[in-house]
């Protein structure tokens, strides 16, 4: 109606996941300090925007630990990249990191940093223009929505970048012959980011592969360290 009728460009797609049951998971933190979470991380550095964000391994509690976002209209900008590493420190002092999943671009040397200082198998590259892997990591996180096995605190930022998150199919499709699916902003110069979106996926995905290692059984046992 929009684009016939007002002459306004609209995109055809839907939004990736559905805010009003995003914000029906919001409860109060059970995370403690020592408790075993993951972490995901997307970033920029000029541009768009930058998300540390974490997950309880017991609960699938997400929260935020960072945001930086470029404000409107700003050229100038340009994150403060120690203020990150500050962030990315104060985790894993605060928690029992079992790993953390980073997109690389635009931070190898800080992934290098932090795997040096953290350990290789902490702290890892989750690259995510890899479409069938990005896919089915969104599915995941997407399923968790719907099953209501992710909760959060109700950060507002993280709120927003999930609504502004737009769903793009792809002409391949998985096992089950349902097409395969991105996540992107509604359109490519947009100033809606989805950076803490993304960054909550990978936080996510790194959470199922802890469960799926039997890291959570081996906290129960005392098995983790600080």
């Amino acid at each position: 109606w929009e684009r016939v009728w007002c002459n306004r460009l609209v995109m055809a797609e839907h939004k990736a996941f559905d805010p009003v049951a995003w914000d029906s998971l919001k409860k109060a933190n059970p995370v403690k300090p020592g408790d075993l979470i993951t972490l995901g991380f997307d970033g920029a550095q000029f541009d768009d925007s930058t998300g540390l964000v974490a997950t309880h391994v017991e609960t699938g509690f997400q929260w935020v630990l960072g945001a930086w976002e470029k404000p409107y209209g700003k050229d100038d900008w340009q994150i403060q990249a120690d203020e990150v590493d500050d962030a990315v420190s104060a985790a894993f002092e605060r928690y029992k990191v079992w790993r953390m999943y980073a997109d690389p671009p635009y931070w190898q040397s800080w992934l290098a940093k932090w795997a040096g200082k953290y350990g290789e198998d902490k702290v890892m590259e989750w690259w995510t223009n890899r479409r069938k892997q990005m896919s089915y990591a969104l599915e995941n996180f997407s399923t968790a929505i719907t099953s209501k096995t992710l909760s959060h605190d109700g950060d507002i930022n993280l709120a927003r970048h999930i609504a502004n998150a737009h769903r793009h199919d792809l002409p391949q499709r998985d096992e089950d012959g349902k097409p395969l699916w991105l996540i992107r902003k509604e359109r490519s110069d947009s100033p809606k980011k989805i950076d803490l979106a993304m960054a909550a996926v990978l936080s996510w995905e790194a959470r199922t592969d802890a469960i799926t290692s039997g890291a959570d059984k081996k906290q129960d046992a005392g098995l983790f360290m600080l």
